[in-house]
Protein backbone atom coordinates (compact mmCIF):
# COMPACT_ATOMS: atom_id res chain seq x y z
CA UNK A 1 0.00 0.00 0.00
CA UNK A 2 1.17 3.25 -1.27
CA UNK A 3 0.66 6.31 1.80
CA UNK A 4 0.49 9.61 1.33
CA UNK A 5 0.41 12.70 3.05
CA UNK A 6 -1.21 15.91 2.01
CA UNK A 7 -0.32 19.38 2.82
CA UNK A 8 -2.74 21.38 3.16
CA UNK A 9 -6.43 21.42 3.85
CA UNK A 10 -8.22 23.10 1.10
CA UNK A 11 -10.88 22.29 -1.44
CA UNK A 12 -8.45 20.42 -3.57
CA UNK A 13 -6.52 18.76 -0.86
CA UNK A 14 -10.41 17.74 0.11
CA UNK A 15 -10.80 16.50 -3.60
CA UNK A 16 -7.50 14.37 -3.38
CA UNK A 17 -8.22 12.36 -0.44
CA UNK A 18 -11.91 12.18 -1.61
CA UNK A 19 -10.79 10.91 -4.91
CA UNK A 20 -8.05 8.43 -3.41
CA UNK A 21 -11.02 6.64 -0.53
CA UNK A 22 -12.77 5.95 -3.77
CA UNK A 23 -10.82 4.65 -6.26
CA UNK A 24 -10.23 1.51 -3.70
CA UNK A 25 -6.79 0.92 -5.34
CA UNK A 26 -3.85 0.40 -3.77
CA UNK A 27 -3.18 3.68 -2.36
CA UNK A 28 -4.40 5.55 0.90
CA UNK A 29 -4.33 8.91 2.52
CA UNK A 30 -2.41 7.98 5.72
CA UNK A 31 -1.94 11.78 6.86
CA UNK A 32 -3.02 15.18 6.66
CA UNK A 33 -0.70 18.43 8.04
CA UNK A 34 -1.62 21.78 8.65
CA UNK A 35 0.05 24.79 10.41
CA UNK A 36 -3.09 24.86 12.00
CA UNK A 37 -3.65 21.34 13.73
CA UNK A 38 -7.87 21.71 14.45
CA UNK A 39 -7.91 21.70 10.36
CA UNK A 40 -5.77 19.14 10.21
CA UNK A 41 -7.96 17.13 12.69
CA UNK A 42 -11.00 17.93 11.27
CA UNK A 43 -9.52 16.92 7.54
CA UNK A 44 -8.64 13.52 8.84
CA UNK A 45 -12.35 12.66 10.21
CA UNK A 46 -14.19 14.19 7.25
CA UNK A 47 -12.12 12.66 4.91
CA UNK A 48 -11.40 9.05 5.57
CA UNK A 49 -7.61 10.17 6.65
CA UNK A 50 -5.49 8.57 9.26
CA UNK A 51 -3.64 10.87 10.98
CA UNK A 52 -3.39 14.39 11.72
CA UNK A 53 -0.22 15.94 11.84
CA UNK A 54 0.63 19.41 13.92
CA UNK A 55 3.04 20.51 11.31
CA UNK A 56 4.36 19.70 7.62
CA UNK A 57 7.81 18.66 9.48
CA UNK A 58 6.09 16.47 12.05
CA UNK A 59 4.59 14.60 9.21
CA UNK A 60 7.60 14.60 6.88
CA UNK A 61 9.47 12.76 9.68
CA UNK A 62 6.77 9.79 9.91
CA UNK A 63 8.54 6.76 8.11
CA UNK A 64 4.67 5.91 7.13
CA UNK A 65 4.70 8.52 4.49
CA UNK A 66 5.64 7.43 1.23
CA UNK A 67 4.73 10.53 -0.88
CA UNK A 68 3.36 13.64 -0.30
CA UNK A 69 0.72 15.72 -2.64
CA UNK A 70 0.93 19.18 -2.11
CA UNK A 71 -2.26 21.44 -2.13
CA UNK A 72 -0.96 24.81 -0.25
CA UNK A 73 -0.74 28.05 -2.35
CA UNK A 74 1.31 27.86 -5.06
CA UNK A 75 4.16 30.55 -3.84
CA UNK A 76 4.42 27.92 -1.06
CA UNK A 77 4.94 24.69 -3.56
CA UNK A 78 8.57 25.23 -4.10
CA UNK A 79 9.23 24.88 -0.03
CA UNK A 80 6.85 22.50 0.49
CA UNK A 81 8.56 20.22 -2.12
CA UNK A 82 11.78 20.88 -1.69
CA UNK A 83 11.78 20.02 2.25
CA UNK A 84 9.71 16.50 1.18
CA UNK A 85 12.67 15.25 -1.44
CA UNK A 86 15.28 16.20 1.12
CA UNK A 87 12.96 13.61 3.75
CA UNK A 88 12.87 10.89 1.22
CA UNK A 89 9.52 11.35 -0.10
CA UNK A 90 7.87 11.28 -3.70
CA UNK A 91 5.83 14.76 -4.72
CA UNK A 92 2.91 15.45 -6.43
CA UNK A 93 2.56 18.86 -6.71
CA UNK A 94 -0.51 21.19 -7.40
CA UNK A 95 -0.43 23.10 -10.10
CA UNK A 96 1.69 25.41 -10.96
CA UNK A 97 4.01 23.68 -9.30
CA UNK A 98 6.50 26.71 -8.87
CA UNK A 99 6.26 30.73 -8.98
CA UNK A 100 8.88 30.72 -12.07
CA UNK A 101 10.62 28.31 -14.57
CA UNK A 102 13.60 28.91 -12.02
CA UNK A 103 11.98 27.48 -8.72
CA UNK A 104 10.71 24.46 -11.35
CA UNK A 105 14.56 23.93 -12.27
CA UNK A 106 15.28 24.17 -8.56
CA UNK A 107 12.82 21.30 -7.90
CA UNK A 108 13.96 19.44 -10.58
CA UNK A 109 17.37 19.34 -9.36
CA UNK A 110 16.14 18.37 -5.55
CA UNK A 111 14.16 15.21 -7.10
CA UNK A 112 17.47 13.99 -8.93
CA UNK A 113 19.91 14.66 -5.78
CA UNK A 114 17.51 12.66 -3.59
CA UNK A 115 16.11 9.85 -6.16
CA UNK A 116 12.56 10.69 -5.85
CA UNK A 117 9.23 10.89 -7.83
CA UNK A 118 8.11 14.65 -8.64
CA UNK A 119 5.30 15.51 -10.87
CA UNK A 120 2.92 18.41 -11.26
CA UNK A 121 -0.82 17.41 -10.86
CA UNK A 122 -2.14 18.51 -14.18
CA UNK A 123 -4.95 16.52 -14.56
CA UNK A 124 -5.67 17.13 -18.19
CA UNK A 125 -2.75 15.37 -19.13
CA UNK A 126 -3.80 11.80 -18.23
CA UNK A 127 -7.67 12.10 -19.05
CA UNK A 128 -9.05 9.27 -21.25
CA UNK A 129 -10.73 11.43 -24.01
CA UNK A 130 -7.80 13.98 -23.96
CA UNK A 131 -6.04 10.30 -25.16
CA UNK A 132 -8.96 10.40 -28.07
CA UNK A 133 -7.76 13.93 -28.76
CA UNK A 134 -4.27 12.92 -29.43
CA UNK A 135 -5.19 9.42 -31.26
CA UNK A 136 -7.01 11.15 -33.71
CA UNK A 137 -4.58 13.78 -34.09
CA UNK A 138 -1.84 11.32 -34.35
CA UNK A 139 -3.56 8.68 -37.39
CA UNK A 140 -4.67 12.23 -39.10
CA UNK A 141 -8.30 12.34 -38.77
CA UNK A 142 -8.24 16.22 -39.03
CA UNK A 143 -4.91 16.21 -41.03
CA UNK A 144 -2.33 18.64 -40.19
CA UNK A 145 -3.46 20.91 -37.02
CA UNK A 146 -3.44 24.44 -38.32
CA UNK A 147 -5.82 26.47 -35.01
CA UNK A 148 -6.26 25.58 -31.28
CA UNK A 149 -8.83 28.12 -29.50
CA UNK A 150 -9.02 27.55 -26.16
CA UNK A 151 -10.63 29.28 -23.28
CA UNK A 152 -11.16 29.08 -19.66
CA UNK A 153 -12.61 31.75 -17.57
CA UNK A 154 -15.59 32.48 -14.59
CA UNK A 155 -15.92 35.56 -12.02
CA UNK A 156 -14.35 34.46 -8.90
CA UNK A 157 -15.74 35.71 -5.61
CA UNK A 158 -14.90 37.55 -2.92
CA UNK A 159 -12.80 40.64 -4.39
CA UNK A 160 -10.82 41.60 -3.09
CA UNK A 161 -9.92 38.92 -0.26
CA UNK A 162 -9.92 35.80 -2.18
CA UNK A 163 -7.04 34.54 -3.30
CA UNK A 164 -7.40 35.00 -6.75
CA UNK A 165 -6.91 38.70 -6.19
CA UNK A 166 -4.34 38.25 -3.57
CA UNK A 167 -0.69 39.19 -4.72
CA UNK A 168 1.28 37.19 -1.88
CA UNK A 169 -0.64 33.76 -2.66
CA UNK A 170 0.41 34.50 -6.43
CA UNK A 171 -2.98 35.77 -7.65
CA UNK A 172 -4.11 36.35 -11.17
CA UNK A 173 -5.94 34.33 -13.52
CA UNK A 174 -2.44 32.96 -15.45
CA UNK A 175 -0.80 30.90 -13.08
CA UNK A 176 -3.99 29.76 -11.58
CA UNK A 177 -6.61 28.54 -14.69
CA UNK A 178 -4.43 30.14 -17.85
CA UNK A 179 -2.09 27.14 -17.34
CA UNK A 180 -4.88 25.28 -18.62
CA UNK A 181 -5.33 26.70 -22.36
CA UNK A 182 -1.25 26.94 -22.33
CA UNK A 183 -0.53 23.19 -21.32
CA UNK A 184 -3.55 21.88 -23.96
CA UNK A 185 -1.60 23.95 -27.10
CA UNK A 186 1.73 23.21 -26.57
CA UNK A 187 0.46 19.22 -25.64
CA UNK A 188 -1.15 19.60 -29.34
CA UNK A 189 0.92 21.84 -31.16
CA UNK A 190 4.95 21.86 -29.53
CA UNK A 191 7.51 24.16 -28.16
CA UNK A 192 8.37 25.75 -31.74
CA UNK A 193 6.99 29.07 -31.25
CA UNK A 194 8.20 31.79 -32.99
CA UNK A 195 6.20 34.82 -31.54
CA UNK A 196 3.65 35.51 -28.72
CA UNK A 197 1.48 38.23 -28.62
CA UNK A 198 -0.89 38.62 -25.21
CA UNK A 199 -2.92 41.69 -23.63
CA UNK A 200 -4.16 42.00 -20.25
CA UNK A 201 -5.86 43.57 -17.85
CA UNK A 202 -3.93 44.26 -14.55
CA UNK A 203 -6.74 45.06 -11.96
CA UNK A 204 -6.92 47.01 -8.47
CA UNK A 205 -5.29 44.17 -6.78
CA UNK A 206 -1.99 44.47 -9.34
CA UNK A 207 -3.03 40.92 -10.60
CA UNK A 208 -4.09 39.76 -13.80
CA UNK A 209 -8.08 39.36 -14.19
CA UNK A 210 -8.10 38.17 -17.77
CA UNK A 211 -5.87 37.92 -20.85
CA UNK A 212 -5.75 36.46 -24.30
CA UNK A 213 -3.04 35.35 -25.48
CA UNK A 214 -1.67 34.14 -29.54
CA UNK A 215 1.22 31.85 -29.96
CA UNK A 216 2.54 32.12 -33.48
CA UNK A 217 4.18 28.92 -34.54
CA UNK A 218 7.32 28.95 -36.86
CA UNK A 219 5.99 29.52 -40.08
CA UNK A 220 3.12 30.68 -39.22
CA UNK A 221 0.91 27.87 -40.47
CA UNK A 222 -0.10 27.05 -36.82
CA UNK A 223 -1.51 29.54 -34.56
CA UNK A 224 -2.95 29.07 -30.93
CA UNK A 225 -5.59 31.45 -29.48
CA UNK A 226 -6.00 31.29 -25.47
CA UNK A 227 -7.69 33.07 -22.94
CA UNK A 228 -8.28 33.11 -19.35
CA UNK A 229 -10.44 35.13 -16.80
CA UNK A 230 -11.28 35.29 -13.35
CA UNK A 231 -13.75 38.34 -13.36
CA UNK A 232 -15.84 36.82 -16.65
CA UNK A 233 -17.54 33.71 -17.19
CA UNK A 234 -16.22 32.62 -20.47
CA UNK A 235 -16.90 28.63 -19.89
CA UNK A 236 -14.03 26.11 -20.76
CA UNK A 237 -13.63 24.40 -23.92
CA UNK A 238 -11.39 23.91 -26.57
CA UNK A 239 -11.85 23.55 -30.94
CA UNK A 240 -9.08 22.36 -32.57
CA UNK A 241 -8.98 22.80 -36.18
CA UNK A 242 -6.71 20.99 -39.25
CA UNK A 243 -6.80 20.78 -42.34
CA UNK A 244 -9.79 18.03 -42.64
CA UNK A 245 -12.13 19.22 -39.76
CA UNK A 246 -11.86 19.69 -35.80
CA UNK A 247 -12.34 18.05 -32.44
CA UNK A 248 -14.57 19.69 -29.90
CA UNK A 249 -14.06 19.61 -26.21
CA UNK A 250 -16.23 20.63 -23.39
CA UNK A 251 -14.75 21.58 -20.26
CA UNK A 252 -11.00 20.48 -21.25
CA UNK A 253 -9.84 20.18 -17.85
CA UNK A 254 -12.42 17.59 -16.82
CA UNK A 255 -13.55 16.19 -20.01
CA UNK A 256 -15.72 13.30 -20.53
CA UNK A 257 -16.65 13.66 -23.90
CA UNK A 258 -14.44 14.50 -27.11
CA UNK A 259 -16.06 15.43 -30.94
CA UNK A 260 -14.54 14.64 -34.22
CA UNK A 261 -16.12 17.01 -36.76
CA UNK A 262 -14.73 15.97 -40.19
CA UNK A 263 -15.71 18.20 -43.04
CA UNK A 264 -18.78 17.11 -44.94
CA UNK A 265 -19.26 14.32 -42.74
CA UNK A 266 -21.68 13.61 -39.39
CA UNK A 267 -20.04 14.42 -36.15
CA UNK A 268 -18.46 11.31 -33.90
CA UNK A 269 -19.02 12.00 -30.36
CA UNK A 270 -17.33 9.49 -27.79
CA UNK A 271 -17.94 9.61 -24.23
CA UNK A 272 -15.44 8.39 -21.84
CA UNK A 273 -17.13 8.74 -17.86
CA UNK A 274 -14.78 8.99 -14.93
CA UNK A 275 -14.37 5.86 -12.84
CA UNK A 276 -14.43 8.87 -10.40
CA UNK A 277 -14.22 12.63 -10.80
CA UNK A 278 -10.85 12.71 -13.22
CA UNK A 279 -8.57 13.23 -10.61
CA UNK A 280 -8.05 9.37 -10.54
CA UNK A 281 -5.69 9.22 -13.86
CA UNK A 282 -2.92 11.52 -12.23
CA UNK A 283 -3.11 9.69 -8.94
CA UNK A 284 -2.74 6.38 -10.67
CA UNK A 285 0.07 7.45 -13.15
CA UNK A 286 2.00 8.66 -10.01
CA UNK A 287 1.63 5.73 -8.29
CA UNK A 288 2.72 3.60 -11.29
CA UNK A 289 5.56 5.74 -11.70
CA UNK A 290 6.82 5.50 -8.17
CA UNK A 291 6.37 1.63 -7.77
CA UNK A 292 8.09 1.46 -10.85
CA UNK A 293 11.14 3.58 -9.19
CA UNK A 294 10.67 6.18 -12.17
CA UNK A 295 11.62 10.00 -10.87
CA UNK A 296 9.12 11.62 -13.50
CA UNK A 297 6.69 10.71 -16.00
CA UNK A 298 7.02 9.71 -19.95
CA UNK A 299 3.17 10.90 -19.98
CA UNK A 300 4.50 14.44 -18.18
CA UNK A 301 8.30 14.64 -18.52
CA UNK A 302 9.95 17.61 -16.27
CA UNK A 303 10.91 19.34 -19.24
CA UNK A 304 7.14 19.84 -20.30
CA UNK A 305 6.64 21.64 -17.00
CA UNK A 306 9.36 23.52 -17.37
CA UNK A 307 9.10 24.92 -20.77
CA UNK A 308 5.08 25.93 -20.14
CA UNK A 309 6.78 27.45 -17.20
CA UNK A 310 9.28 29.72 -19.22
CA UNK A 311 6.20 30.34 -21.75
CA UNK A 312 4.13 31.60 -18.74
CA UNK A 313 7.67 33.90 -17.15
CA UNK A 314 7.71 35.35 -20.92
CA UNK A 315 4.08 36.19 -20.84
CA UNK A 316 4.51 37.70 -17.43
CA UNK A 317 7.41 39.59 -18.52
CA UNK A 318 5.42 41.44 -21.71
CA UNK A 319 2.60 42.50 -18.62
CA UNK A 320 5.68 43.38 -15.84
CA UNK A 321 3.91 41.61 -13.82
CA UNK A 322 5.96 39.92 -10.98
CA UNK A 323 5.29 38.80 -7.51
CA UNK A 324 6.70 39.39 -4.32
CA UNK A 325 7.42 36.26 -3.49
CA UNK A 326 10.32 36.28 -6.56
Amino acid sequence: MLNWGIAGTGRIARKFAETVYRMEDTVNVYGVASRNYGKAYKFAKGSHVTKAYESYEKMLKDPAIDAVYIAVPHPMHCEYAVAAMKAGKHVLCEKPVGMNAGQIQHMIDMAYDHNVFFMENMVTRFLPAIGQVRQWIDEGAIGEVRFVDCFYGFPAQGFPDSRWFNRELGGGALLDIGIYPITLATMILGFDIEDIKTQAYIGEAQTDEHESIIFVYRGGRRIAHLSASVVSDLGCGAVISGEYGKIILDHFTKCEKVVLEKNFEAPLTVKFPHDVNGFEYVIREAESCIRRGDLESSRLPWVVTLENMRIMDRIRGMWGLRYPCE
